[in-house]
């Protein structure tokens, strides 16, 4: 592998107590933001009003328990995993096992493109084994101390972590092998290649996903006219100059969860309506199971959520979110190649001068280099997300659909019941978009501001 020549001379020993501060720091950050969902989560006792009509205290209390557990079990593993990570970086754990590959293989081998096969495999197994103290932590004190039930017995679980190391390995060999056998054909700028592959590949799917995916979901057929449902999302379609021969419904296989999305551009845009969205499914009682009567939203209630998602469309979200992600993965692609072909990255994490293995730059600089940029880029990310979301639902007000939209969201989250209450800074690291309280907040926000307009 070729470095930069032009790289000032770096102290990999400097350079090394760096990444461990940046690691500290992200692990810190999160488990402050987990500790302040956990204490949101312990003072919220009660059912939030907006909800109160909806959410049973028990399912409520139900909720807020598994929430509790959720946090702590965070909050456990970023320990272990923040003093693990920092003891592998100070003692040179990955050279240690590609030392290990290398000593495996020598007697038939010395190709970096096989050792790699092999480091790989041996970094699955210690991964397995690593994540056994937060699952003993989970079984043996979490789920005592909040009441949750056992799943599997013991033995049940080692089975588990043998097949997920077999599956693993199965996706992981052939993609080791790509990405090292890429690079070294690809060369000095090979990551400028990977980017161009990402971004023809995106286009194909912006393309071809409908095809691809969905037939994995359901059947999906264009909304048939003459039904109650196509007449009344034909009354908003018309207000925004939507065609109606855009608008499809899957007849899902096995979902349960109530969705619409927006998706596309120009002769391929589509805004799709699952089945399971319909009241009912829009589906006599008599075909559907017992836990599935009475879930889902009223004809008014979808065309509230239908324009929502032509907010999406008149706003040029789909656009704006693929360039967005475009730009986010060139810029991580060029951090990725800068970092990539230091040599004192190499030495930093205890390799020799002049050993730069391929899939270990890989794991390093994803892993340690690009931590500031990556979290940096995710809050941000997410923040336009959740902005997107808030003018779509800014579009669906201005077109007269505030209650109802209000009323679809709560009936969706009466039907998928979670916990509600989340505290503001966690929320803006974590979601993509805003929580039903917030989203209930924000249509109240508008009423009153068309009140005072008015």
């Amino acid at each position: 592998m070729v470095s930069y020549d032009t790289w000032p001379k770096i102290d990999p020993r400097i350079l090394l107590y760096l990444m461990m501060v940046v690691l500290f720091l992200d692990h810190i950050w999160e488990i402050i933001l987990a500790k302040r969902q956990q204490l949101t989560c312990l003072n919220a006792i009660m059912v939030p009003d907006p909800l109160r009509d909806i959410i049973p205290p028990e399912i409520f209390h139900r909720a807020r328990v598994y929430e509790l557990h959720k946090m702590e079990l965070f909050i456990w593993k970023n320990i272990i995993d923040l003093i693990v990570s920092l003891l592998e970086l100070y003692f040179g754990f990955y050279p240690f096992v590609w030392g290990l590959a290398a000593s495996t293989l020598a007697p038939l081998t010395g190709r970096e493109l096989w050792i790699s096969l092999i480091f790989v495999f041996y970094l699955t197994i210690y991964i397995s084994l690593r994540c056994l103290p937060v699952l003993i932590y989970d079984k043996c004190i979490l789920e005592l101390r909040y009441g949750t039930q056992r799943r599997f017995p013991c033995y049940m679980y080692l089975l588990i972590g043998v097949v997920c190391i077999i599956l693993a390995q199965i996706i992981l060999a052939p993609l080791t092998l790509l990405i090292v056998f890429s690079v070294q054909i690809m060369g000095f700028f090979f990551f400028l290649y990977f980017w161009l592959m990402w971004a023809g590949f995106t286009l194909f799917l912006v393309f071809f996903l409908p095809y691809l995916c969905v037939p994995c979901i359901g059947v999906q057929r264009r909304l048939p006219p003459g039904s109650p449902l196509y007449a009344d999302v034909q009354v908003v379609c018309d207000q925004t100059g939507f065609p109606m021969n855009r608008v499809f419904i899957i007849r899902t296989k096995s979902m349960q969860y109530s969705n619409a999305y927006f998706y596309g551009s120009c002769c391929l845009k589509r805004i799709v309506i699952f089945d399971t969205l319909l009241l009912n499914k829009g589906q006599p009682v008599t075909q559907l199971q017992p836990y599935e009567i009475g879930r889902g939203l009223t004809n008014p209630q979808v065309v509230a959520v239908v324009a929502h998602e032509l907010g999406h469309w008149k706003s040029g979200h789909f656009y704006k979110a693929t360039f967005i992600m475009k730009l986010h993965f060139l810029l991580t692609m060029v951090l990725f190649g800068l970092f990539f072909h230091c040599p004192y990255l190499y030495e930093a994490v205890g390799f020799a001068p002049g050993v730069w293995p391929i899939i270990v730059g890989f794991l390093i600089v994803l892993r340690f280099a690009l931590t500031p940029y990556l979290t940096l880029a995710n809050f941000l990310m997410l923040w336009n997300l959740r902005r997107f979301e808030y003018a779509a639902d800014r579009f669906a007000h201005r077109l007269g659909y505030s209650l109802l939209l209000r009323s679809a969201l709560m009936k969706i989250y009466a039907d998928h019941m979670s916990f509600p209450v989340y505290d503001t800074c966690y929320a803006r690291w974590h979601h993509t978009h805003p929580t039903i309280l917030q989203r209930l907040a924000y249509q109240q926000k508008l009423d009153e501001e068309a009140y005072f307009r008015a």
